[in-house]
């Protein structure tokens, strides 16, 4: 289930899904806490709960989430949040809420004891213009790649290794990986490259790419279908940061998937829904790790026309707030 159109709204099904498994999303909570903090401001204790990071301890982080669940939101109440936005409030939460803290586990049960404390919030935020994209298919007109220099894109640039990336992260070694334009921003991998792990100095070098009709794309929207698209091409996997490992936790055979699959395309609402959550029986279970923004993992090149786009300085080129 999927918007394939901006202009498609969330059916009552769809939503009932997506609330679940965003608010089983310890990610999923913590993007709904920060969006309410962002329109309604943080609680009058912690305020600074705009960064619910290591500096605050779990009893902090409960004592927020149970004053933010006591406040009023209607309908509308995330209308001022804009797509960039949301986009950079989804990478911070995912730098706050870093997996490799000591404490993520017992950070991460709180998140999830709170969320349906949280549904009602869940629910406006999925109805906000600024949300139309996090579970629409791929758009084969507005993917960008952001290069590291001032190579081209072309063929003879694009060398894919899909051997596993390994340490429990769930992606190829090396491929090509596009994101999707969010209004005048060029690509979600922009806030990422400004505060993700993998910080890098600005400026960027985008590069529009249009993806054809005939490239296969597999859509993630979910822990459902990132486990559906591992049973047909398992491979073992493990966790990459320290939580016990069954030994039934399996991700992709990336050089099987390429067989039948050009692109692998994990939309927003995939990335909060699925990064990070265990899912699956005992005798089988998934893990989707280490992709970070909406994105697709290109396992050949497809391509059929590349553009240039003017290089871009966040702090210059736009405001996305």
């Amino acid at each position: 289930m999927a918007r394939n159109r901006r202009d498609e709204r969330l059916n009552a099904a769809e939503r009932h899904i997506y609330m679940d498994e965003l608010l089983h999303s310890p990610v999923g909570v913590l993007v709904v806490a920060r969006s309410i903090v962002e329109v309604d401001g943080s609680p009058s204790d912690i305020p600074f709960a705009d960064h619910l990071g290591a500096a605050y301890s779990t009893d902090d982080i409960a004592r927020c989430l149970q004053e933010l669940a006591t406040r009023e939101g209607g309908n509308g109440c995330f209308d001022v949040l804009t797509a960039g936005r949301l986009s950079e409030l989804i990478v911070q939460c995912g730098q706050d809420l870093s997996p490799y803290m000591s404490d993520y586990l017992e950070r991460a049960d709180v998140l999830l004891a709170h969320g349906s404390s949280l549904r009602s919030f869940a629910e406006h935020l999925l109805d906000t213009p600024a949300t139309a994209d996090w579970f629409a298919n791929l758009d084969r007109k507005r993917q960008v790649w952001i290069a590291r220099d001032g190579r081209p894109a072309e063929p003879a640039s694009f060398s894919a290794d899909l051997r596993p990336f390994g340490a429990g992260i769930t992606k190829p070694r090396r491929v090509l990986w596009t994101s999707t334009s969010i209004g005048t921003c060029p690509s979600g991998w922009i806030a990422y490259l400004r505060w993700g792990e993998d910080r890098r100095e600005p400026p960027y070098h985008p590069w529009r790419l249009q993806v054809p009709s005939s490239a296969r794309v597999y859509q993630v929207h979910g822990p459902q279908a990132w486990q559906t698209l591992c049973l047909a091409y398992p491979a073992p996997s493990s966790l990459a940061y320290p939580i016990p490992t069954s030994k039934d936790l399996i991700e992709p055979d990336w050089q099987a998937v390429a067989h039948d699959w050009d692109g692998i395309h994990l939309s927003l609402g995939g990335l909060l829904t699925a990064e990070r959550v265990r899912w699956g029986k005992p005798s089988v279970q998934t893990h989707l790790f280490g992709w970070q923004v909406e994105s697709t993992a290109w396992l050949q090149w497809v391509f059929d026309r590349v553009e240039r786009l003017p290089d871009v300085d966040p702090g210059v080129d736009w405001d996305v707030r």
